[in-house]
């Protein structure tokens, strides 16, 4: 394991503040977290050995969840620059397609480091959109197969079976009270194919054969920290 890479998404995190707080616009630290419904979009043919036997997969989403920190940085009155630094669990569960008997159900839980940098407008009456680009470090890929006969499960490391990075995009929209307390819904969409499933592994990856993306629908919440970022109506900015 190579710590360096582990520190890129902070390294860039911190630049990005860095250059931020050497300007004149006053920035914000927040804190937030939520939900996550996360899915994998893949291609190809999903399969897995059960008992040895080859069986077909379809991939259902899942709710795990996220939490993490950002800054918010205001560029003029109607828009924010906002860099974050984010823990989020991902992944998906899949269960035998089509007339296979269910003797299965896995659970693959991803855990990414996730830098998403954004450009936020806002709208009347405290609400906003947002939008940009996310970086996610994997920190951790396992399986959890689950049989149904005896409800016993067994873990696997899948983790040098997908790529280290994932570069996505994120589109969200949400709402800030006049006391700094709001939520937002955003749509996490992976760019770029995370498989990287290799002969020795075939046995325990998720696809041997096609592409995985993540897909991610957020629910979360946010404290501000500060100065009220949005005014009651009829309150100049």
């Amino acid at each position: 394991m190579k710590v360096s890479i582990y520190k890129k998404p902070a390294l860039l995190f911190l630049m990005v503040c860095s250059l931020a707080l050497t300007g004149r616009a006053q920035v914000q630290i927040g804190l937030k977290g939520g939900l996550n419904f996360s899915e994998m979009l893949t291609t190809g043919n999903p399969s897995t050995l059960v008992e040895g036997n080859a069986q077909n997969m379809r991939y259902f989403p899942f709710t795990t969840f996220h939490g993490g920190v950002f800054f918010s940085i205001p560029v003029g009155k109607k828009w924010v620059f906002q860099p974050e630094l984010v823990y989020s669990s991902q992944g998906a569960t899949d269960k035998p397609e089509k007339n296979y008997l269910v003797t299965a159900t896995e659970d693959y839980r991803f855990g990414y480091l996730n830098l998403p940098i954004l450009i936020k407008y806002k709208l009347p009456a405290g609400f906003f959109v947002e939008t940009g680009p996310q970086v996610g470090l994997l920190l951790r890929a396992k399986i959890n197969e689950t049989m149904v006969a005896d409800a016993s499960t067994t873990q696997y490391n899948i983790k040098d079976q997908l790529k280290s990075t994932d570069l996505s995009w994120v589109l969200g929209a949400g709402y800030c009270s006049p006391f700094n307390v709001g939520f937002d819904i955003r749509y996490n969409l992976g760019l770029g194919n995370i498989n990287q499933a290799t002969a020795e592994g075939l046995a325990n990856a998720p696809i041997p054969n096609g592409t995985i993306k993540n897909s991610v629908v957020q629910l979360g919440v946010f404290y501000i920290f500060g100065k009220k970022t949005f005014n009651p109506p009829g309150i100049e900015q």
